[in-house]
């Protein structure tokens, strides 16, 4: 009883853990201007090795061994790393001329964005190619697919927003307009790509959560929270993209369910779920 209960307050800790170390490191963001940039950079990269280490140690005293699912959700819970980083930035993507005074600011964002990505791939492929996730050849495939269609996604559109203050730098040089340039480089073609991308995370995230409860891999309270979110995501992408960002005033909230960050947030939770309900035997079908 003591170890259950042990083992739902760390769950509890580690759902807000990206927030409350996020929130420790904010006075050191970048975006406050007497900050250095690099001391902040080393600051989230101890602290990352800090606790990625810590909770890892803390969890071979939950776990006695490791199968496929166990190795591939490790993977997920290190998305706390660059989701904390992001956090800790303190401050939404700085879309205006003054970017071009410290690019680095965004490359830094991207960079964690494309560490993410990464994390969320080798959990992918960990997870299906492994004998343990104990599901039809078939749907292994399609979710192959869609995880495969997910991270191209999520690489171009990283690489894209990137290369975003050389773009408006080489925009303003050519005499254009400053305020035309967003509607140019992030055109409708763009965000057709984006929201497609986001129904297709959506959709995988909610699947993922489903079938791993049914294989009594997580608790209840995870496909609860990923299909809530997952179904907010899909009216966010719907209406962003319908509106072309012109939200209606009074549902700038969905805004937040369109980042990228909050989808790789969600995969954080399911490898919460999968680390701290994790059983030894082998999973049925």
């Amino acid at each position: 009883m003591a170890k259950k209960i042990l083992t739902t307050l760390t769950a509890l800790i580690l759902v807000i853990l990206p927030f409350l170390a996020g929130i420790s490191i904010g006075k050191y963001s970048p975006y406050v201007e007497a900050n250095s940039f690099w001391t902040y950079v080393i600051i989230w990269a101890v602290v990352s090795i800090v606790l990625a280490s810590t909770v890892i140690l803390l969890l071979k005293y939950f776990h006695q061994s490791y199968n496929d699912i166990m190795v591939a959700g490790i993977f997920l819970f290190l998305l706390l790393c660059p989701i904390f980083g992001i956090v800790g930035l303190a401050a939404p993507p700085d879309l205006s001329i003054k970017m071009l005074e410290h690019p680095e600011r965004e490359h830094l964002r991207y960079s964690l964005l494309f560490i993410a990505a990464l994390l969320f791939a080798a959990f992918s492929y960990l997870l299906l190619k492994g004998n343990s996730f104990k599901v039809k050849d078939s749907t292994k495939w399609i979710m192959a697919v869609i995880a495969t269609l997910i991270f191209s996604e999520f690489i171009w559109e990283f690489i894209h927003h990137y290369h975003y203050p050389e773009a408006l730098k080489e925009w303003i040089n050519q005499g254009k307009s400053v305020e035309e340039f967003t509607k140019n480089y992030d055109n409708a073609t763009i965000l057709a790509i984006a929201t497609i991308g986001r129904y297709l995370q959506y959709l995988l995230i909610i699947w993922l959560s489903l079938l791993l409860y049914k294989l009594k891999q997580i608790k209840i309270w995870n496909p609860i929270v990923m299909t809530i979110f997952g179904l907010m995501g899909f009216v966010s992408a719907t209406v962003i993209y319908v509106t072309q960002f012109n939200i209606p005033k009074g549902f700038e909230i969905l805004l937040f369910f369109f980042i990228p960050g909050f989808t790789f947030l969600l995969l954080y939770w399911l490898g919460v779920a999968l680390l701290t309900k994790f059983k030894k035997n082998e999973i049925g079908d």
